[in-house]
């Protein structure tokens, strides 16, 4: 039997890469990559920034996903803006794990 990769490495292999994909996301899920923060309440600039007050917080932004977890193109709780690796699923490794680390940032 071959060797495994422990859990963990995994999981922040998966992170690295969503985190460097998550510029050219911004382009898929309705955000505008080129800007990284929200000028106002209109503004979907920053993909972890739901609600668009710049900051990522877990009642504003993470809050969001509740209910639509495995969600897909085509079911009614889809909502592509949060597909943040713009993989076509609402998942907890692939969308919500890019929280992790960030809650709390803000942009200015």
């Amino acid at each position: 039997m071959g060797k495994r990769l422990p859990v963990g490495l995994l999981v922040v292999a998966a992170f690295a890469l969503l985190v460097a994909g998550l510029h050219r996301a911004g382009a898929d899920i309705g955000t505008d990559p080129y800007d990284d923060c929200p000028d106002n309440s209109s503004d979907d600039a920053w993909p972890l920034d739901i609600n668009k007050d710049r900051y990522v917080t877990v009642v504003g932004d993470v809050s969001n996903y509740s209910g639509r977890l495995g969600a897909t193109p085509g079911n009614p709780k889809w909502w592509q803006r949060l597909d943040l690796n713009a993989d076509g699923a609402i998942t907890v490794v692939g969308d919500v794990g890019v929280y992790v680390d960030k809650l709390g940032d803000t942009c200015y």
